[in-house]
């Protein structure tokens, strides 16, 4: 019976293989109900040997291809876990969640797998002194700081803070205060010949480890695009890696020597660096390798981590469980970050065994913003499943009917709703489940459905139909019956759309203040409210009138053209 037992297991566990597999060779990238599976737009700049910034070659947003890899994983051969952390990533840019909402996801985060938290607080933590405008106007208070590290502390998370420390600092940047310190007029990268640069990421960094110590820090460094490219750099006479070393360096043994901490660095500034300059990192720096598409080895080709296993003893991986689909989705591929992190795993494991890789952990991140000026992309509460998911499939070693069991119970979902990232990518049958976050799932999922058929009206309308197209409207010259069957829905999809925006106001201001639920709904309703309004404006101009004139409709405007205006009009549109 054991026997018939394990093999009845193993046929169903292949069956759900071989579905998830089908699913995210043809499906991931369909995108159910318009989630916006467009590929992340992020891409590094990496500094090879020869010191000059190098065509990327990996992204943190491409969209990669679905391998016999991949393919193995999904089927459950990878027999365990990797060792080490598995830290989930909070990124505060945007979307900054309640506190209260973060105190609920610490504990469902560490029930999931998680050992740690890398907090990007960027302009959420509420710095002091000269260094108060790096702030938010609605960051966090020292109290409200307090209590999300004790809540980390209290479900058994280790904190890291994550401090961006050459790119990605336009929160300081776009200020008059630090505007001097721009690399070459960037807004988005500091001069690495500066010292007043250095300075300002290890004061800000002082003030955070003073409010919250912490064994470990992650200084960022990662997408320097306009590295050298300033006058001051350029009178150094030494290479852009060697730039971006010396102001890395800097800060971390600044942290290493002040802290005594870790430091965590992203990895793709220096996947083309030669040996030597590698090894001066690895002095004080552990690099943290991130790609994002179920294809790890094509996005980070296998010699970049033999490499690393010969020059650090540490190395960390990174998937992502939201905020890796476009700059504008708004619900997370759950399948697809799942598929990911699967990846990363099978690959860690195979360069452990051929090149005796040290993995410190897995990253898992979660973008709230693309960057500082970015719109926000998916809110953290109802992508709860997504990060539920990719946990315990980092925990269990493998995406198992076991993990995909415990995510229904973490998420306190019903008997009738089934978790089936193979049909349903975005997970949106946990929008009937009661974890934090479910009624935001639920609220998307309207939005989802009515921006779906907002949509399909414009376009039969406006470009597959005839009568409600630009020249019908700049004309004033259609069939009135036609426009009010191609705008008879318009009614009901405006009353929807007043009850979403306020069944989104109330959802979101449970979890986020008045600030990010305005955002989010200027960002995503207010585009359906144009449209419609739209919409409704030409149908009733154009319905009500009741008489046209005689056909040519520009005839009046052309009758003193002769045939050579004409000609010569055609000849310039030619030449164009």
């Amino acid at each position: 019976m054991a026997i018939l037992r394990w093999r009845g297991t193993r046929i169903h566990l292949l069956a759900v293989g071989f579905t998830l597999a089908a699913l995210l060779v043809f499906g991931w990238r369909w995108g159910l109900l318009g989630a916006l599976p467009q590929p992340r737009t992020r891409v590094p700049a990496m500094v090879g040997a020869a010191g000059s910034p190098q065509a990327p070659w990996v992204s943190h947003s491409l969209a990669p291809r679905q391998t016999h890899q991949e393919e193995a994983v999904l089927h459950g051969e990878v027999e365990e876990a990797l060792p080490g952390e598995r830290f989930w990533h909070l990124d505060l840019k945007g979307g900054a969640p309640r506190v209260g909402v973060l105190e609920r996801l610490m504990g469902m985060a560490a029930r999931a797998g998680a050992t740690g938290v890398l907090v990007e607080w960027e302009d959420a933590f509420p710095y002091t002194g000269h260094l108060a405008n790096l702030s938010s106007r609605a960051a966090y208070t020292p109290a409200e700081v307090r209590r999300i590290a004790a809540a980390a502390h209290d479900a058994g998370l280790k904190m890291v803070p994550l401090m961006q420390s050459l790119g990605h600092l336009e929160y300081a940047l776009k200020q008059p205060q630090w505007a001097a310190l721009r690399e070459a007029g960037s807004v988005a990268e500091a001069c690495p010949s500066l010292p007043a640069a250095a300075r300002l990421v290890t004061d800000a960094l002082d003030q955070l480890l003073t409010a919250i110590p912490a064994p470990l820090v992650h200084i960022g460094a990662d997408e320097v695009f306009t590295l050298g490219h300033c006058a001051r750099c350029r009178a150094r006479r030494i290479t852009p890696l060697n730039l971006y070393l010396h102001h890395v360096l800097t800060i971390a043994r600044h942290v290493k020597s002040r802290w005594g901490a870790r430091v965590l660095v992203w990895d793709d500034m220096v996947r083309r660096a030669p040996l030597q300059a590698l090894r001066s990192l690895a002095e004080v720096a552990e690099p943290v390798v991130w790609a994002y598409g179920p294809d790890v080895d094509r996005l980070v080709p296998p010699h970049v981590l033999r490499t690393y296993a010969a020059v650090f003893p540490r190395v960390w991986l990174a998937p992502a469980f939201k905020g890796a689909s476009g700059p504008r989705a708004f619900m997370p591929d759950a399948a697809r970050h799942a598929a990911n992190t699967l990846a990363w795993m099978t690959t860690g494991r195979r360069v452990q065994r051929q090149a005796g890789l040290g993995v410190g952990g897995l990253v898992i991140t979660g973008w709230s913003r693309y960057d500082h000026f970015a719109v926000l992309c998916e809110l953290l509460p109802p992508a709860t499943p997504s990060l539920v998911l990719t946990l315990l499939t980092a925990a269990h070693g493998s995406l198992t009917p076991a993990a995909l069991r415990d995510a229904h119970a973490l998420l306190e979902c019903p008997p009738h709703v089934t978790l089936e990232p193979a049909v349903d990518p975005h997970l949106w049958a946990a929008r009937d489940c009661a974890f934090t976050g479910a009624n935001a799932a639920a609220m998307l999922h309207r939005y989802a459905r009515l921006r779906e058929e907002v949509e399909a009206v414009r376009h039969e309308s406006q470009e597959h139909g005839g009568w409600l197209t630009a020249y019908n409207r700049r004309h004033n010259f259609s069939s009135p019956a036609r426009v009010r069957q191609a705008t008879a829905s318009l009614g009901s999809l405006s009353a929807s759309l007043r009850g979403l925006y306020k069944e989104a106001r109330a959802v979101l201001r449970q979890y986020h203040d008045h600030h990010t639920t305005a955002e989010w709904l200027e960002q995503h309703l207010d585009p359906l409210n144009t449209t419609l309004t739209t919409l409704n404006a030409a149908a009733a101009t154009l319905t009500a009138i009741n008489t046209w004139p005689r056909r040519p409709l520009d005839y009046h405007q052309h009758q003193h053209d002769d045939y050579n205006d004409y000609t010569n009009d055609d000849a310039t549109i030619a030449t164009h």
